[in-house]
This record gives C-alpha cells, structure tokens and sequence, in this order.
C-alpha cells in the first residue's frame, strides 16, 4: 500500500491555539455553573463556606490541568490519562482508568449535561408543575444524538459549533453575571444572602460539595486526549491551560455573587433551574435568552469531539474491542469510539437523578485522577528517558492527590450508599479486564462476538481500522 494512501486514512493534525482554548473553556463551562451551585450550597449551608469551596476546587483544577499538560507533553499522543498510565506502570493500571472513563465517567457526564440541557428547555413550560420525566430523556436523547451524529461525519463542523457553543456560554454567564451586579449594586437593600454568611455550616456534607463544585471544573485534561491533532502542542497546551482556568474561576465567581445577590438561600434550595429563576427576578420580559442560552451551552457537543479520540486509541492497542477502533472512511472520525459513547451515555440517562449521578462521577473520577497524577512521581524519578519539555512543582500533583483524596473520606462519610454503588462500578473493571484482555484468562466468546459486532459496524458505517504506518 502507498504511503499516499496510508496518509489518507489517518487522523491528521487540525487544530491550534483558539481550539484549545475554546474546546477546554467549552467542556469545563457546561451544565456544572448553572447547576452546582444550588448543590454546594445546599450541602455546606452557608454562602461563604459556599465561594471557599468554589475557590479550593478551581486552584485544585488549575494545579491539576497543569499536571496533564507535563505528561501529554512527554507523551505526545493520543489516549490521555490512559496513555499515561499504561507507559509508566503497564497495561493493567492504564486499562484500569479507561474502563472507568469509558463506562462510568463519561457517559455519567454527558448525561448530566443532557438532563440539564433538558430541564432548561423545559422548565418555561411547566413553571407550575413537575417535568415528567419521559419528557426530559425524550429531549436528552435528541440531543445526544445531533451532537454524537455532527461529531461523526465532520470534524470541520463539529469545530466550528464548538467556537459557537462557547461563545454562547461566555454569553449566558455574561448576562447571570451583568444582571447579577446591577441588582448588587442597584437594590443592595433587598440582598440578604450575604449576610451572616458563615452560619449553618454543615461539615459534614463538605465533600459532597466538593463533587458538585469540582464536577463544573472538569475537562482539564480534554485537550489532552487529542495531543495528535494539534499543530503545536507544546506552545498551544500550557497557554490554553492557563488562559482558560483563570477565566473560569473568575466566571464562576462572579456567577455565584449574581446568584446569590438575586435569589435568597430558600429560592436557591427549591429551584430545579436556578438560572431560570434568576430570569423571571432579573430580565422581566426578556427572561426567556437565561434558558435558551443555557439550554444551547449544555450540549454535548464538545465531549463527543474530544473524549471518544482516547477510547479510539486505547482501541487501536487493543485493550477495547475492535468496533471503537473503526475509523469513517469518508468522514476521518472515529465513528466507532463515537456510537460506543452515545449508547453508554443514553443508558445514563435514564437514572433520571442529576445528583446520583454527580456523586457516582465524582467518587470514580476522584480515585482515577489520584491514580493517573501519581504517575508523575514515576516518571520524574525512574523515567529519565522520557523527555519532558514542561515540567510542574511537584507541590502541584501532591496537592490534586491530597485534595481528590480527602473529598472521597469525607462525601463517603456523609453518602455512604452512593460511595458503595461508586465502589462497584469501579470494581468492574477487574471482570472485564480478566475477559476481555488478559491473554491467560481471556475467553475466546467474547472475541468471537466483537468481531461479529464489528463487521456489522463496518457494513454499517463504512468505516475500518487505521492504516498502519510502512
């Protein structure tokens, strides 16, 4: 086969320094800010305690991102955490936090995003009743569906609405925020939420808080996971980092100061769409752009172009069946990794409990972070034929460690049967892994069935695995 030939079917680099920013700042400024909030502060019970959790998680975030940037730096390649892991400590470790990301992370978070994009589409019509909940997988669904669909016949498109998507949620918070201060600053007399702001603290529930908080900080590491379509990742990664954590902090920020300026402590607690009713208080007539912006910036668009490009490389080294290692032949997308996510996603949809599934997210994603970020430790000492062109204060990864770690003590205090249902799902991956992957106790059925899987998939998609380099 010509070398021509083989360029063609192979993923090539696209994107720049704007792609990073936008693709970071879009992942990370989703459903979290317009839903968290009411989930930290009902869980700690103070407004102060309230922005303390906001701040510790966004310099844990900015020191975590940081962390990646150094290991896909000297690991330029696609996979991400998976990449790492899998160098540093073998095959097992690596394969460890893909399952976990593939199964339970991911499609966890698209559909928190997808339920969320739901109540805000919907809550205008039913202000004075329930949303019933068929309604909201229904529209979940159309919409997870249209982002996985865009991702996989056009990269060029999916980018495209990407930079949009983005500029919609810069806009959404925008106006929280703006409408937010003039009420501040214009009926300063009406703000009770500021007072007395540190009472009825609840220690307690402190690491649940710190989910919810943390779970509108990630999608750090999404850059990460593509290192092979960026031009110039070793210029374009550190500045995206920094350009688009200092953003969201004060974003955040300043978003929970219009909140809160708004609405009082009671008007946070029963509101399923705090933004929408910050709307009806603040925007009188035009209260109607809070829902539809925000509506438009919780889409999925951007998890489906960045997260499944890892799946698609954990495939390529054979650790997950063939079928997410398929490429589109005429669209160059990974189009297997990409349906994979959407039928995992819709499955959690239909837990129908945005907080169950916050909590679920954030135990499994607390333990895969502290395991991928150890790997640094690995690589600075034993490693040094791994060349590292950016290089953190190891103060950094010592910090995201200690602080993932003491948010899964203290919400498994507070949450036991959640922490429990997380710790099964983490356990799953010892079955897969033993059946599915290890030579010694792999069972030749499940091989059988992948590959029947896979050529359907290919008839049906006209896809194939990547070209392998002469």
């Amino acid at each position: 086969m010509t070398s021509k030939v083989s360029e063609a079917h192979r993923i090539v680099p696209q994107m720049s320094l704007l792609n990073a920013v936008s693709l970071t700042t879009g992942v990370i400024i989703g459903s979290g800010i317009f839903i968290s909030p009411k989930g930290v502060f009902e869980n700690v019970g103070s407004v102060g305690l309230s922005f303390f959790v906001w701040i510790v998680c966004g310099i844990t975030a900015l020191f975590t991102s940081l962390c990646w940037v150094e290991l896909a730096l000297a690991m330029p390649k696609f996979g991400g955490e998976y990449l790492y892991l899998r160098n540093i400590y073998g095959n097992f470790p690596g394969f460890v936090f893909q399952w976990l990301s593939l199964c339970v992370m991911y499609p966890a978070a698209v559909a928190i995003s997808s339920l969320t994009f739901s109540e805000y589409v919907l809550t205008p019509f039913f202000h004075q009743c329930e949303i019933p909940k068929m309604c909201l997988n229904i529209i979940a669904l159309i919409m997870l569906s249209m982002c996985g669909y865009i991702n996989a016949v056009s990269v060029r498109v999916a980018k495209s609405v990407v930079n949009v998507l983005m500029a919609c949620k810069i806009l959404a918070l925008a106006i929280v925020i703006i409408a937010g201060l003039i009420f501040l600053f214009t009926k300063g007399d009406q703000v009770v939420s500021f007072e007395n702001s540190f009472d009825n603290i609840k220690w307690a529930n402190l690491g649940l808080a710190y989910y919810a908080a943390s779970w509108s900080y990630s999608g750090g590491d999404t850059v990460m996971s593509m290192t092979e379509e960026f031009k110039n990742p070793k210029r374009d990664f550190p500045r995206a980092i920094f350009i688009s954590s200092i953003m969201v902090i004060c974003l955040y920020l300043l978003a929970n100061v219009a909140y809160f300026a708004v609405l009082t402590p009671d008007e946070m607690l029963i509101s399923n769409a705090v933004a929408v009713t910050f709307a009806k208080k603040t925007l009188g007539s035009f209260g109607w752009l809070i829902p539809v912006f925000v509506a438009i910036s919780t889409t999925s668009m951007t998890s489906f172009l960045s997260q499944p490009r890892a799946y698609y490389a954990t495939a390529r080294d054979g650790m997950f069946p063939e079928v997410i290692a398929l490429i589109s032949i005429k669209h160059k997308t990974p189009v297997g990794s990409i349906v994979v996510c959407c039928i995992l996603s819709i499955m959690y949809i239909f837990v129908n409990d945005i907080w169950k599934l916050l909590s679920y997210f954030g135990f499994v994603s607390a333990v895969c972070d502290a395991l991928a970020l150890s790997t640094i430790f690995t690589m600075r000492w034993f490693r040094p034929d791994i060349q590292k062109p950016f290089m953190v204060p190891l103060i950094l990864p010592i910090t995201a460690i200690a602080t993932s770690f003491g948010a899964v003590v203290l919400a498994t205090i507070s949450s036991p049967m959640d922490a429990l249902v997380g710790l099964a799902l983490t356990l799953t991956v010892i079955p897969a892994y033993l059946i599915g992957v290890y030579p010694k106790t792999k069972v030749a059925l499940v091989g059988k069935i992948s590959g029947s899987i896979t050529r359907w998939f290919q008839m049906l998609t006209i896809s194939s695995p990547e070209e392998k380099e002469e």
